[in-house]
């Protein structure tokens, strides 16, 4: 009850904006025209990016205007606060029964390193109150063994040796015989979900469906 005042005032106070038209809100988040045209499915051609290993991936977003701006805030301005926003473009275009056989939602780890250094997996702020929502299992089953270059500065070629080898499953007893839905924020080749995948399946996972906040790859 007082946190629920506490963010009407907030909003009476500091009203908010709409990231993509910057039309004012009366909450915080997106207005309805915005997220009708940018929050919209999409399934990514396995066969035509020579994904074998997953068997199924969704993209909610295209990886371009203000979804793009809000994922890059995050990761390089540590703009944690657009986790909730881009969470809600999960909620608006996935249906509470879409996901209802799978087992765990294990999101796509970040090196160390790299986790010391930002701070936070903006996968994980992103995904897993989506997933509490959905009432979906949250799994951290993935580890990042040794550190990765930022697949979009890479070519193909260079992407596939980049992430060959790079992840290890910590909780092999936890996957197997499951179904999984892998999460990741980006997807451009699908090279790094692949990856995932495959040492999923190799630990005994039975099916990996991965499932993308935005995407360059269709």
């Amino acid at each position: 009850m007082l946190k629920d005042w506490l963010e009407a005032m907030l909003s009476l106070l500091f009203p908010q904006r709409c990231p993509a038209c910057r039309k004012w809100l009366d909450g915080r988040g997106w207005c309805q025209d915005c997220m009708a045209r940018i929050a919209k499915v999409s399934q990514v051609a396995l066969a035509v990016h020579n994904l074998t290993a997953l068997d199924e991936c969704m993209a909610v977003a295209d990886y371009t205007g203000s979804v793009q701006r809000l994922i890059r805030d995050m990761k390089f301005r540590h703009a944690t606060k657009h986790s909730e926003r881009l969470s809600q473009l999960l909620d608006y275009a996935i249906g509470p029964n879409r996901y209802q056989g799978i087992d765990a939602v294990v999101p796509v780890p970040l090196h160390k390193d790299r986790l010391k250094e930002r701070g936070f997996n903006q996968t994980v702020l992103i995904f897993k109150p989506w997933a509490a929502r959905q009432g979906l299992f949250w799994l951290d089953a993935l580890v990042r063994i040794r550190p990765t270059a930022p697949q979009w500065e890479l070519s193909l070629k260079e992407r596939r040796k980049n992430s060959k080898g790079a992840f290890s499953v910590t909780r092999p007893e936890a996957v197997v015989g499951k179904s999984i839905l892998l999460v990741d924020d980006i997807l451009t080749s699908g090279i790094t979900m692949e990856e995932c995948s495959k040492v999923l399946k190799q630990a005994g996972a039975v099916a990996v469906k991965g499932l993308a906040l935005a995407s360059g790859a269709r």
